[in-house]
């Protein structure tokens, strides 16, 4: 894997960068996880992509991860994925944001949420007494499904969305997206919230593949992913006519229960 150094450096410096400045406990597990994946210097070329990266946005370090991960041989992206969360519960700490961050690399590193989770928990359980949890009290507005975050309704979705301080205008296009899909596709389909996503999934999908739309939450935009395409909104006007069509079109291809 030596010569992926640069590929692995650059992810787990956004996976420490995700929730803030690195702190000392952070940095200072560096040389075990470089003695842990055994490629010399990845300790100090983590802490070079750390200086360089802290001044990208959220948007850039997603765009970041994504790219570094396509580019990772699959034998390596389980040991990645777990130094990162290794990195992550090096603080003691883990938070709902933290648990957020783990699930979007997972992603990334196309490592099944449900094996993520199961590595997750398993690190937990190893620190034992030494991990303080630290998520908010009230929970009921949303449930944990395979690993993922998905709240229970809209109203607790926007919730979240307000108190991250999202854009008003991409709150009122996600609405508007809500608003149309649940009496356009009705048992057909349903709508899944999660914090960095709101996805239409098929309920009688044709294969495995049952989601025939991505709506993924960047800092000053919504990306629509369907069918290999993506589109950008901005304002609740973009969620138009014609990419209405597509992703019912893309819809009519992934599910038995034809529009």
């Amino acid at each position: 894997m030596k010569e992926q150094i640069n590929s692995i450096a650059n992810i787990l410096a956004i996976a420490m960068l995700a929730d803030g400045e690195p702190d000392e406990q952070e940095l200072s597990i560096l040389d075990d996880i470089e003695s842990d994946i055994e490629i010399p210097g990845l300790a100090i070329s983590i802490k070079q992509v750390i200086s360089t990266a802290a001044v990208l946005n959220d948007d850039q370090l997603t765009d970041l991860l994504h790219k570094n991960a396509e580019s990772l041989d699959a034998d390596a992206k389980p040991l990645v994925f777990e130094a990162a969360v290794t990195l992550t519960l090096a603080d003691g700490v883990i938070t709902e944001d933290e648990i957020s961050n783990i699930l979007t690399l997972a992603e990334a590193l196309d490592i099944p949420a449900e094996k993520a989770v199961a590595r997750l928990l398993f690190q937990v359980q190893e620190m034992e007494g030494e991990l303080l949890v630290d998520v908010e009290d009230d929970l009921q507005d949303f449930i944990v499904v395979g690993g993922k975050t998905r709240f229970t309704s809209w109203d607790a979705y926007a919730k979240m969305l307000n108190e991250k301080k999202y854009p008003a205008n991409l709150i009122d296009t996600l609405k508007t997206v809500n608003d149309y899909a649940n009496p356009k596709y009705g048992s057909k389909a349903i709508v899944n919230y999660t914090p960095n996503f709101l996805t239409l999934s098929c309920t009688e999908p044709v294969s495995r593949s049952k989601t025939f739309c991505f709506v993924r939450l960047l800092k000053d935009s919504l990306k629509f992913e369907y069918n290999g395409k993506a589109t950008f909104a901005t304002i609740a006007a973009d969620f138009n006519e014609t990419l209405k069509k597509e992703i019912e079109d893309y819809f009519n291809q992934l599910s038995k229960d034809k529009l």
